[in-house]
């Protein structure tokens, strides 16, 4: 028998690696609006903490306002989708995983901080949509993770009848297990992913995978 039938999958660094062509149309983006972009480390470094394009850009850029924020986030909406589509691929098995989690009984759906019309259109691109039950992701004015209104305003509602001890959310950031814990759900820590191993491990993931392949193997332990 397996844990959890409601799994709150990532995309970005979870399913996806789309760590390439996220440095690219930042560098690109930074560009466009006239900031010196910084180095790749430091850009990594922001990766890790699996916030939002406009949280990135006032951490690089503190003294910015929203005008300028909002322009840096249409410049890189603009470059990425070129990007994603000759640079982002699937982690090895996933595909095959998602099979099988379906198979285990699991309703799957997608939570992740990634502009929505980007997640849907990179998951039309590697037919993925008809695994997921629902995707919830990132959109104006509405919360992100890692605040827990994202569990009662936009999860819940999608399966209002479950109590929390049936969903689990799988991601590799800080942003992840640190909704898991505010939302008061289970978390799995993908930690091939983006985030930093030392903030993700001190936040006592329930459970770790290795690589996507190995969640239903965890599912089962």
């Amino acid at each position: 028998m397996t844990r959890f039938s409601i799994l709150l999958l990532d995309y970005d660094g979870t399913l996806a690696e789309t760590r390439p062509a996220i440095l690219r149309s930042l560098k690109e983006a930074f560009d466009a609006v006239g900031v010196t972009a910084p180095s790749t480390d430091v850009l990594e470094q922001e990766l890790t903490r699996g916030g939002t394009l406009q949280t990135l850009f006032q951490a690089i850029v503190p003294k910015s306002d929203e005008r300028e924020a909002a322009s840096f986030v249409r410049h890189y909406r603009a470059f990425y989708p070129a990007a994603d589509e000759e640079e982002t691929v699937l982690f090895d098995g996933v595909v095959e995983t998602l099979a099988a989690l379906k198979e285990q009984g699991k309703t799957l759906a997608i939570l992740s901080n990634k502009h929505a019309p980007t997640v849907h259109a990179s998951m039309a691109r590697f037919g993925l949509e008809s695994f997921f039950s629902g995707v919830v992701a990132s959109e104006p004015n509405l919360p992100h993770k890692p605040d827990p209104r994202v569990m009662e305003e936009r999860v819940r509602p999608f399966f209002p009848d479950l109590p929390r001890s049936a969903f689990l959310m799988v991601g590799d950031t800080v942003a992840d297990l640190q909704f898991a814990r505010n939302a008061g759900i289970a978390s799995c820590w993908a930690s091939y992913g983006h985030g930093s191993s030392q903030q993700c491990a001190a936040l006592g993931p329930d459970l770790r995978i290795d690589a996507f392949a190995d969640l239903p193997a965890a599912l089962r332990g």
